[in-house]
């Protein structure tokens, strides 16, 4: 596959209804990335009693429920995948769910707080996604925002597949093939989102490295190759105040 084909599956909304990829299999609540994940983002949400959450990409919905579990008043899945949203209703019957993509689904009204985990490596303009946030964010709200680290996603592990397309900005398209099918990302530094951010004129409050747990570590010893080193990063934003 080219660089062109790379980066328009990478991008594409619905990569994750190809045929050759199982979502739902996959990226299941009870994996030991998605706990490490759900661990991480519970401690940094903290208490959303009273809020309105936007989750950005909500995959198979298990981040709602988390946010729902923190007293969120009102949580809103918006998802592009017609397989993905599908399986979030099944497991989530009462899930506000939004089908489309970021720049083009319709939401009427605007949100205390936007999260989006993993799902920024299928946009393929960066600062135009962070103006979409500002925009569905009230004035002053946050943008919860997690990364993958690019030395981590460009390391073999796990006896997983991987093909790498190196970009001259320093990003990389990456291609890695999982047990139930391949996923394609723009894998990019942190410093891209942080300009793209600020372009779009958010505020970063503060990076958090999400390094390996010990509980991750004991899940699969696998992991502790990376003890210490970042598999993904927490963005904490804030949109323009009045």
């Amino acid at each position: 596959m080219n660089r062109d084909q790379l980066f328009a599956r990478a991008t594409d909304p619905k990569q994750y209804d190809a045929p050759g990829l199982d979502w739902p299999r996959e990226g299941v609540p009870s994996s030991p990335a998605m706990q490490f994940f759900q661990r991480s983002l519970r401690w940094e949400l903290g208490d959303l009693r009273g809020k309105s959450v936007l989750d950005i990409g909500c995959g198979t919905g298990h981040f709602c429920e988390l946010i729902e579990e923190l007293g969120a008043r009102r949580v809103v899945g918006l998802e592009p995948s017609a397989r993905n949203a599908a399986a979030a209703r099944r497991r989530y019957p009462g899930l506000e769910l939004v089908e489309g993509s970021l720049q083009g689904a319709e939401l009427p009204t605007r949100f205390d707080l936007a999260v989006a985990v993993m799902s920024f490596e299928h946009q393929p303009d960066l600062t135009g996604a962070f103006r979409r946030v500002r925009d569905l964010v009230v004035p002053a709200g946050r943008f919860l925002l997690v990364v993958g680290d690019k030395p981590f996603h460009l390391t073999p592990r796990f006896g997983l597949g991987l093909e790498v397309h190196e970009e001259p900005d320093g990003s990389a398209l990456v291609a890695t093939a999982y047990p139930f099918g391949t996923l394609h990302d723009v894998i990019r530094p942190l410093g891209h989102y942080v300009e793209a951010a600020r372009a779009a004129g958010l505020t970063l409050l503060r990076t958090v490295p999400l390094v390996p747990t010990r509980d991750l570590i004991e899940t699969d010893a696998g992991w502790g190759a990376f003890e210490g080193r970042p598999l993904a990063h927490l963005l904490i934003l804030e949109c323009p105040g009045l």
